[in-house]
C-alpha cells in the first residue's frame, strides 16, 4: 500500500510539474479579441520563419516507438501536416490585416503548380486541396489558383472501379478529404463532388463511430484495446481532426441538402463528448477516456482543434453559447501559455496514430495549424458576443454609416447644421445624419433609402440648393442604370420630399456608381459627374433646376490604357465656371497607374498653365494621356504572383484649393500589401511641386490592397493635412496598432524627411479612417469613420470627429 501511495503523490507531482508552464490556477476570463489576434499572430509568423527549418522543432517519440517517418527533415509542402498548417494559416489570413499570411500561401500553391500529393487515393494526399480551393473561392485571387489538377485527380477517382471502394478506413483521413470534396462541388456547383464524399463519409461513420461514447475510434485496430482504466481507446487528436474537419466543410454543405442533418448531428454529439472531457487544465487528454493521471502531459493538437471546433459551433448556430464559452475559454486559457516567448507553440504531440507523449520545447506543424485555426475562430466569437463599444472622446456626429471615398460632397455645413451622408454596412439603408453645431448635439438620423444595399459605394453626394435646400444623389455600384434622388426642407434637414429615379439610357448592361455634384455658374447648370458603361468611363447629366429633373448625358474621360480600364476621377470647384479633375487611367488592381489633372471650364479641357488641350462638345471626350501629367506610375499591368494590385500604382483621394484657387492633389501610392504611400502634388502658379509626405502602412483589406486609410485637406488652408495609417507616418514603423488619424502643417518644400505629424487619435480600439475636412459659416469640421471595418460590403462604424473651428 505504501508503495502504491508513492507512485500516486509521484505522478501527481510529475503532472504538476509538466503543467505548470501551461496551467493557471487564476479565474478564467474572457480574452480580449486584440490579445487573442495578436498571439495567434505571433505564433504565425514564428511559424512562417522557420518554416523551411522545420525538423528542428519536430517533436518525436522517444527513440523506442520511432518509425521511418519520425525525422528532423522538412516535410514535404504537400503533406498532410503542411496541410492542416496552411488551413488555419488561411483562417488567420481572413482576419488579419497583415498580407504575409495570404501572400505565403499563394506562394505555396504556386510554386507547387497546385498540384496534390502523388498517392492518388490516399486521403492524405488530398488535403492540400483544402487551401487551393479557399483561395480559388476569393474573387481576386481566382485567376491565380489551377484548380484543374485537383479536379482532374477527382474526376479519375470518381470513374475507376477503385473509387468506388471503402477509401477512408481511419478517422484523420475524414479531415484530409471531405471538406475538400465538399469545397469542390461548391465552387463547381456539381453535387457528384458531394454525393461521392457523402458515400465515403458514411463508410467511415458505419466502421468507426462509437454510438455509446459518441466518438471515432482511430482505425479498427483499436476496437478491442483498452485504456488503463479499463476504458476504450479514442485517440484526441484523431478526434479532432474530425471535429475540425467538419468544422471546415460544413459551411460548404448547400443549406437545402437533405444529408446536411447529419453531419450537424454528428458535430454536436462530438461537442457533447468533448465537453465532458475536458480537464480541469483546460486541455483534453491524449486519451480520451483515460483516467487523467496516466496523462500527466498537456497535449495541445488536440486541444486546439477541439478549441476551434467548439468556438466555429456557437459562432454558426450548432453549440449554446451559455454552454459552450466557459469549455473556449479555458481551453484557450491553456493553449495561450504553452507559446514560448519566440511564438513556438509546444506539447505538441508528435506524428502518430494513437495517444501518446508531448514535450514543451517541440511542435509541428499541424498543431500550429489547428492553433491558428482555433485563435481564428475565437477572435471572430468575441467580436460577435463581445463587440467592443465605439464611444470615444471624440464627437459621435452620426451612427452606423460608412462612406466610399469617390463621391463629393459627402458632408456639407448649412443653417448651422452638419449634414453627412453615409451608407450602413449593417443594413444597407441609405442614411443622413443632421448635426447641430451650436448645440453640439445631434438632431436625428433619418433614412432615405430603406434596405438598399450593403456596399459603400451607395453613399449620396449632397449639394446645397440656393434656397438652403439639400439635394442627396446616389445610387447602386454599377448594378442599375438609374440615379436615385431626393430634396429636403430648405429649413429643415430632417424633412425630405419624394424619392426620384432618373433611368439612364445608354446601350452597355453595366449600371451607374459614384456621384460628384457641382455646379458651373456660366453655363447655369448643376452637373452629376459619376462613372457608367462598358469601361467605367465618367461621365456626367446636367440638370437645369438645381436637381429636381435631369437629362444630357455625356461621355467626359474616356479609358485609353488598352482592355478594360477604367479611369477613377476626383472632382474639385476651382472657381464658379471650373471644375478641376484629377485621374488615374486605370485601376491599381489591373495597372500602375499615373496620376493626371485637367480644368474643365466653358465645355472645353486646359492644363493648369492655360493651354487648350480640346474642347468637349466639338472634339468629344478627354482622353486620359492627353491630361497634364503629374506623376508617373510603372504603367504596366506586371505584378507579382502574390500582389493584388500593381507596384508603383497612384490612386487620387483628396482635392483641395488655396486662396489663388491653386489645386492640391493628394493620392495615394501602392508599393507593395504591407507599403503604401502619401504624396501630394501642389501647383505654385508656375509649376507642379509633387512630394511624398507620410507612410501610408498596410492595406485596410486583401481584396483591395490598394486601399489605404486615405487623406484629407484643409478646404480654406490645404497645408494643413490629415491622414489615416496604421505605422509611424514618418518612418513606416510598424505601431502594433489600429488606423491613427494623424495631422501636419505641410509647407511646399516639405517633404517626409522635414513633416512633423501630430496623432489626434491614439490607441484606438477601432480603425480610424477616410477622413474628411469641411468648411462653412464659421465652422470647420474633421469627420472620419471609426469602428469594426473589414470590406466595403462588411463594416459597423460610426462618424466621429473634432470641431476644429467655431465663429468668431
Amino acid at each position: 500500500m505504501k508503495t502504491i501511495k508513492f507512485t500516486g503523490i509521484y505522478v501527481l507531482f510529475l503532472c504538476h510539474f509538466l503543467l505548470a508552464s501551461c496551467e493557471s490556477n487564476d479565474p478564467v476570463l474572457r480574452p480580449s479579441a486584440d490579445d487573442v489576434l495578436k498571439l495567434t499572430e505571433k505564433v504565425a509568423n514564428w511559424q512562417i520563419e522557420t518554416f523551411e527549418e522545420m525538423g528542428q522543432y519536430r517533436a518525436l517519440p522517444p527513440e523506442e516507438d520511432r518509425k521511418s517517418w519520425h525525422n528532423r527533415e522538412k516535410h514535404h509542402e504537400l503533406d498532410w501536416t503542411n496541410a492542416a498548417l496552411y488551413a488555419g494559416m488561411y483562417e488567420l489570413s481572413q482576419i488579419s490585416n497583415y498580407p504575409q499570411y495570404t501572400n505565403w500561401l499563394i506562394q505555396i500553391g504556386h510554386r507547387n503548380k497546385w498540384q496534390l500529393g502523388e498517392r492518388v487515393y490516399h486521403a492524405d494526399d488530398d488535403a492540400v486541396g483544402q487551401l487551393y480551393l479557399s483561395l480559388y473561392q476569393n474573387v481576386r485571387l481566382k485567376h491565380i489558383v489551377d484548380k484543374l489538377p485537383l479536379q482532374s485527380r477527382f474526376d479519375s477517382i470518381m470513374q475507376s472501379k477503385k473509387g468506388g471502394d471503402y477509401q477512408w478506413d481511419w478517422c484523420d483521413a475524414l479531415f484530409m478529404a471531405p471538406p475538400v470534396w465538399a469545397r469542390l462541388s461548391k465552387v463547381t456547383k456539381d453535387s457528384t463532388y458531394l454525393e461521392y464524399m457523402d458515400k465515403q463519409y458514411h463508410m467511415t461513420y458505419d466502421e468507426l463511430w462509437d454510438k455509446e461514447n459518441r466518438l471515432f475510434y482511430r482505425d479498427k485496430s483499436y476496437f478491442d484495446k483498452k485504456e488503463k482504466n479499463g476504458k476504450k481507446i479514442f485517440w484526441s487528436r484523431g478526434n479532432g481532426w474530425v471535429f475540425g474537419g467538419l468544422a471546415l466543410m460544413i459551411p460548404d454543405l448547400p443549406e437545402d441538402w437533405k444529408g446536411r442533418a447529419f453531419y450537424e448531428t454528428m458535430f454536436k454529439e462530438i461537442a457533447e463528448t468533448v465537453k465532458s472531457r475536458q480537464r480541469a487544465d483546460g486541455t483534453w487528454s491524449a486519451g480520451l477516456l483515460g483516467d487523467e493521471r496516466d496523462y500527466p502531459n498537456i497535449e495541445t493538437s488536440g486541444s486546439s482543434f477541439f478549441a476551434f471546433g467548439i468556438a466555429w459551433g456557437i459562432n454558426n448556430g450548432l453549440l449554446d453559447k451559455v454552454t459552450y464559452e466557459p469549455v473556449l475559454f479555458k481551453a484557450w486559457d491553456a493553449l495561450k501559455q504553452c507559446v514560448n516567448a519566440d511564438g513556438m507553440l509546444g506539447y505538441v504531440q508528435p506524428i502518430g496514430a494513437a495517444p501518446g507523449l508531448s514535450f514543451k520545447d517541440y511542435t509541428e506543424v499541424y498543431g500550429i495549424g489547428a492553433f491558428l485555426a482555433a485563435g481564428t475562430e475565437l477572435y471572430k466569437y468575441i467580436n460577435a458576443f463581445y463587440p467592443l463599444d465605439k464611444t470615444t472622446s471624440n464627437i459621435t456626429f452620426m451612427e452606423d454609416g460608412g462612406w466610399c471615398w469617390y463621391q463629393d460632397p459627402r458632408v456639407i455645413i448649412s443653417n448651422g447644421k452638419l449634414v453627412i451622408s453615409g451608407l450602413s454596412g449593417q443594413s444597407g439603408d441609405v442614411r443622413l445624419g443632421v448635426f447641430d453645431l451650436k448645440t453640439e448635439q445631434p438632431d436625428s438620423t433619418i433614412v432615405l433609402h430603406k434596405a438598399f444595399q450593403i456596399d459603400d459605394h451607395n453613399v449620396p453626394a449632397l449639394y446645397e440648393r440656393p434656397d438652403k435646400s439639400i439635394l442627396a444623389v446616389w445610387a447602386k455600384h454599377a448594378t442599375e442604370k438609374i440615379h436615385y434622388y431626393n430634396i429636403s426642407l430648405p429649413d429643415n434637414y430632417l424633412m425630405w420630399g419624394e424619392t426620384k429615379r432618373f433611368e439612364h439610357d445608354y446601350t452597355h448592361n453595366t449600371g451607374v456608381t459614384y456621384m460628384n455634384l457641382y455646379y458651373l455658374k456660366d453655363k447655369n447648370k448643376l452637373f452629376n459627374f459619376f462613372r457608367d458603361g462598358l469601361t467605367f468611363n465618367p461621365s456626367f447629366i446636367t440638370s437645369d433646376d438645381y436637381g429636381e429633373t435631369w437629362g444630357n448625358r455625356t461621355h467626359f474621360v474616356a479609358n485609353e490604357v488598352s482592355g478594360r480600364h477604367r479611369p477613377y476621377a476626383r472632382y474639385l470647384q476651382v472657381d464658379d465656371n471650373t471644375v478641376g479633375i484629377s485621374y488615374t487611367d486605370g485601376h491599381p488592381r489591373k495597372y500602375g497607374n499615373s496620376l493626371f489633372y485637367v480644368e474643365y471650364t466653358n465645355d472645353t479641357f486646359y492644363k493648369k498653365d492655360g493651354t487648350k488641350i480640346k474642347n468637349l462638345l466639338e472634339d468629344g471626350p478627354l482622353y486620359t494621356l492627353e491630361g497634364e501629367k503629374l506623376f508617373t506610375g510603372s504603367e504596366t499591368t506586371e505584378k507579382a504572383i502574390t500582389n493584388e494590385s500593381v507596384p508603383n500604382s497612384a490612386w487620387t483621394c483628396a482635392m483641395a484649393k488655396d486662396k489663388n484657387n491653386y489645386p492640391h492633389i493628394g493620392y495615394t501610392l501602392y508599393l507593395s500589401d504591407g507599403d503604401h504611400r502619401y504624396r501630394i502634388s501642389s501647383w505654385d502658379g508656375e509649376k507642379w511641386n509633387d512630394r511624398e509626405i507620410a507612410f501610408g502602412g498596410k492595406y485596410l483589406y486583401h481584396i483591395e490592397s490598394s486601399y489605404t486609410g486615405l487623406l484629407a485637406f484643409d478646404p480654406i488652408d490645404p497645408t494643413h493635412v490629415y491622414i489615416s495609417t496604421d505605422v509611424d507616418p514618418s518612418t513606416g514603423e510598424d505601431l502594433g496598432g489600429k488606423h491613427e488619424i494623424y495631422s501636419a502643417k505641410i509647407n511646399a518644400k516639405d517633404d517626409i524627411s522635414t513633416i512633423k505629424w501630430n496623432p489626434i487619435t491614439l490607441n484606438s480600439k477601432h480603425r480610424n479612417i477616410r477622413p474628411i475636412v469641411v468648411a462653412n459659416e464659421g465652422y470647420k469640421v474633421l469627420l472620419w469613420l471609426y469602428g469594426p471595418w473589414y470590406n466595403y460590403k462588411d463594416y459597423d462604424s460610426n462618424i466621429i470627429g473634432i470641431i476644429l473651428e467655431r465663429p468668431k
